[in-house]
């Protein structure tokens, strides 16, 4: 099947483990570095340390305690020219580091890191803390696929796609901002989307707020 129309390559195209932009698949496939081991809902495990550098680990059945949600929100890889509106299942980003126990306003800056053990990116506060950032577990309403980052990943549609970290597995809370790997790698020089994507998909300021909201999101809703 040949690649969805407009989609452009940048000069580093060689350096993806997985790239397969078919139009045959609902989503993509895109991942830099070479995919894990798939493990099931009841396997996962994720690494959670805070400022005060004491590690916790928490299980699948923890994450139940946050109250879930269901949104429709594009994914949006402006590095490769694509985006798709995707129906979202999950937890609000917020909501997960407040039932981690990282959520107070010293935390400053987040790392997410991927079971791949290469793998992570950062959000500033203010972005981890927007309505609109989640940890997902379904994807146009089926479980969230191994080969898209599951079984828990990251979706923050207000900024560029590579930050929402597939198979995610840790995460630390800093005072100063640890970056991402393709910022160190100096594939991007930031995460923020350009005008044209936030017009097109409608997407305002942070802290939750969505400009045209009809055009491509509907509200969220309690499962």
């Amino acid at each position: 099947m040949p690649d969805r129309p407009d989609v452009r390559y940048p000069k580093f195209k060689e350096h993806f483990s997985v790239l397969d932009f078919s139009a045959e698949r609902a989503v993509p496939l895109i991942s830099l570095y070479a995919m894990p081991k798939p493990v099931s809902r009841e396997e996962v495990k994720i690494s959670v340390c805070g400022l005060d550098c004491k590690t916790h680990r928490y299980s699948w059945d923890d994450l139940q305690k946050v109250p879930k949600v269901k949104t429709r929100m594009p994914l949006i890889c402006q590095i490769f020219n694509w985006a798709e509106v995707v129906r979202w299942e999950g937890w609000r980003l917020k909501n997960v580091l407040e039932a981690l126990g990282i959520a107070g306003k010293e935390n400053r800056y987040y790392a997410f890191y991927s079971r791949d053990k290469n793998y992570f990116e950062s959000l500033t506060r203010k972005e981890a803390m927007d309505e609109r950032s989640l940890v997902i577990y379904g994807m146009n309403g089926k479980d969230l696929s191994h080969e898209h980052g599951g079984p828990v990943r990251l979706a923050v549609p207000h900024l560029q796609g590579y930050k929402s970290v597939k198979w995610l597995s840790g995460i630390r809370s800093f005072q100063n901002d640890p970056l991402g790997i393709k910022i160190l790698l100096a594939q991007s020089k930031t995460g923020k989307l350009a005008p044209a994507w936030k017009n097109k998909y409608g997407l305002g300021p942070l802290e939750g707020r969505v400009v045209h909201q009809a055009r491509h999101s509907v509200p969220e809703e309690n499962l």
